[in-house]
């Protein structure tokens, strides 16, 4: 099966009401050929009706020249009465196609002679019949007629009469006109041509104008334009007919980590394969596209019920697994998805949106390559968390309610205090005791991890010259991020709080994770042996729990390992605990390194530690973190004395 294309999708009312915009333009095109050509026809008209206007006033013109020449040559025939000289006179009228008749009248108003064309009627007998007088004209729409007066000497001799036909006036002017018109039309057609040419061109263009704005150009799936033009579609769908929308949005596993060892390039074919991979487990209705990076989403129209939706999340969770990519490797791929439903989890469009993506997190969380669907307790954590994050950056800002707690490092040869670790405490108003994982959670989130560990980083050095003036010079230890250290300004940072609080360098141990060192082992190898150069002493914390290459052990110059808590709790019962505790004290040693064992609870883990050549114990057992006032109240107890 493959998806519904997302470049052609169903038709619905919101794509209708878009897929109506073509038929308006080509409406608007038509009426602006037809006004173009109504505009072209009105020109010809208006052409054509000066040309009438300028010939007919051309040959009233012509004709009344015509006349007085005629009228002036037969005025003699007229004085003797000779009417056929007149009729010879007049003959020659007949060679203008437009005269039908002309006469001649003598004084007394009697025709005295006429030339007729073949098939016209007579002339009138008197110039009385004719209803005109003297030097007159008479236009009609088929005949002009007009009358000269003939001069005599020194007296008028009689009547000229002339009459002619229009029809070869409006047989030009119809030849004019139709030519005109022709000349128009094919003009006109020749236009109308090279625009809908040049409309189809625009069409044509503005197709893959929009195919390319809603195409991904990785994978040929719909992008996040795409998505959101259906998914809003899908909702108003939805709403119209009571029916139900599914949101699954699908995040990749470790994708960066496949994308920086295999290279850019595997790294599209990978998402290449993936989107291959969902095609061929959706239904041909459902909607597939690509938000960006690793993510992807998925529209379903929610036809089916609880169950049936759920064999559907875990087969799209069963299509991964391994892929083969285009250079012929092949990789495991998992994905962690979250799915969120109309109108069941959320109103609208924005909540649906938002509670897929908190669905998905919530998959991240419990251990990745699963869907979770969205519960509304999710929404309490996330509640949560903005609150945290919005108290946390005005705390940063002007608060007083961070504070610092400090638990003591004892050394296992004499149970004496040599230090102490910085461990952050918060107390906020409204959100109670806020634990520290969730502060370093949230401030990692939302970039404020590094203003946080400078705020630690200080107040932690503050506290411990505190100590060194009173006559305690302990060593304080704090804790790194990792976006901390890949700060370009950590080494200036670290010196001038160091100069600014008054705490020599060596009093100042910087814990650094395994996690945290691989991934800024290059950039950050160089700012560790500066630390180092410095007298700041570099200790690894939660050993064991990381990387297992001990390359970085040889290249970084560190000073301790911490034994984590999690290789502690079940000592000295557990022998696969023990054997962990043995082998990372005698590779500790080995490297002329010391070793911290945190989180001792009894005084059987702490015996059985010592023994085993652990140099620094921390734990319950001696003391739980405290305030720095009641720190050092700690500092004058008897040794060996816990609080």
């Amino acid at each position: 099966m493959k998806t519904h294309a997302i470049n052609e999708p169903e038709p619905t009312p919101m794509q209708k009401q878009d897929g109506s915009q073509p038929l308006l333009s080509s409406r608007l095109v038509s009426t602006s050929i037809l006004a173009a050509g109504l505009a072209l026809l009105t020109v010809v008209l208006a052409i054509t009706g000066i040309d009438y206007w300028s010939t007919r006033t051309a040959m009233l013109q012509d004709s009344r020249v015509e006349a007085a020449i005629v009228a002036d040559n037969v005025s003699a025939a007229l004085v003797f009465h000779d009417a056929a000289t007149a009729k010879e006179i007049l003959y020659a009228l007949r060679a203008s196609p437009m005269v039908i008749g002309a006469g001649v009248y003598d004084a007394q108003g009697l025709l005295l002679a006429q030339q007729v064309r073949e098939g016209k009627p007579d002339l009138p007998a008197t110039v009385l019949s004719l209803g005109m007088n003297g030097e007159s004209e008479r236009s009609g729409l088929r005949v002009l007629e007009m009358t000269q007066p003939i001069h005599g000497p020194g007296t008028t001799v009689g009547t000229l009469y002339i009459r002619k036909s229009m029809d070869a006036v409006y047989m030009r002017l119809g030849v004019r006109f139709f030519s005109t018109l022709l000349i128009a039309v094919c003009a006109m057609a020749l236009a109308t041509a090279m625009v809908l040419r040049s409309r189809a061109a625009v069409r044509e263009a503005e197709n893959r104008l929009h195919t390319l704005a809603h195409t991904d150009a990785v994978t040929g799936i719909g992008n996040r334009h795409a998505f959101n033009e259906r998914l809003t579609a899908e909702i108003e769908r939805a709403r119209s007919l009571a029916s139900r929308v599914a949101l699954i949005y699908i995040d990749l596993d470790n994708f960066k980590t496949h994308n920086d060892t295999l290279g850019h390039t595997a790294g599209d074919g990978l998402l290449r394969q993936v989107a291959g991979r969902l095609h061929s487990v959706v239904r041909s209705t459902d909607t597939i596209c690509r938000l960006g990076g690793d993510e992807f989403a998925l529209i379903l129209r929610l036809d089916m019920d609880d169950a049936t939706l759920e064999k559907y999340e875990q087969r799209l969770i069963n299509t991964f697994q391994t892929l083969d990519m285009e250079a012929g490797q092949q990789v495991n791929v998992t994905c962690s998805a979250g799915i969120a439903t109309f109108p069941d989890d959320a109103p609208d469009i924005d909540g649906l949106m938002g509670h897929a993506d908190t669905a998905m997190y919530r998959a991240k969380e419990m251990g990745k390559n699963r869907c979770v669907r969205f519960e509304a307790s999710m929404n309490q954590a996330v509640v949560r968390r903005h609150a945290i994050e919005h108290a946390l950056r005005a705390e940063l800002a002007h608060g007083d309610g961070l504070a610092m707690h400090y638990q003591p490092l004892i050394s296992a040869a004499d149970e004496s205090l040599v230090g102490a670790e910085a461990l952050l405490r918060w107390t906020h108003a409204e959100l109670g005791n806020v634990s520290p994982l969730e502060v370093v959670a949230v401030a990692e989130e939302c970039g404020l991890i590094v203003t946080l560990g400078y705020w630690v980083l200080r107040t932690a050095c503050r506290d411990a010259a505190g100590w060194n003036d009173a006559g305690a010079p302990l060593r304080v230890a704090v804790n790194l991020s990792a976006q901390q250290l890949g700060d370009p300004q950590f080494l200036q940072q670290v010196m001038d709080i160091l100069r600014e609080e008054g705490l020599p360098a060596h009093r100042l141990e910087l814990e650094l994770t395994e996690t945290v060192l691989m991934e800024n082992l290059e950039a950050g190898a160089h700012t560790l042996h500066r630390l180092s150069q410095l007298g700041i002493h570099l200790s690894i914390d939660d050993f064991g729990t990381g990387y297992s290459s001990l390359s970085y052990l040889r290249q970084l110059p560190m000073r301790r390992l911490k034994i984590d808590r999690s290789f502690v709790k079940d000592l000295p019962r557990q022998e696969h605990s023990r054997t962990i505790v043995s082998a990372i004290v005698a590779l500790a040693h080995g490297l002329g390194l010391q070793v911290t064992a945190e989180g001792i609870e009894t005084r059987e883990q702490a015996d059985y530690l010592t023994g085993q050549g652990c140099d620094i114990l921390q734990g319950y057992v001696f003391a739980r973190p405290m305030p720095a006032q009641q720190f050092l109240a700690f500092q004058a107890r008897p040794r060996g004395q816990a609080m």
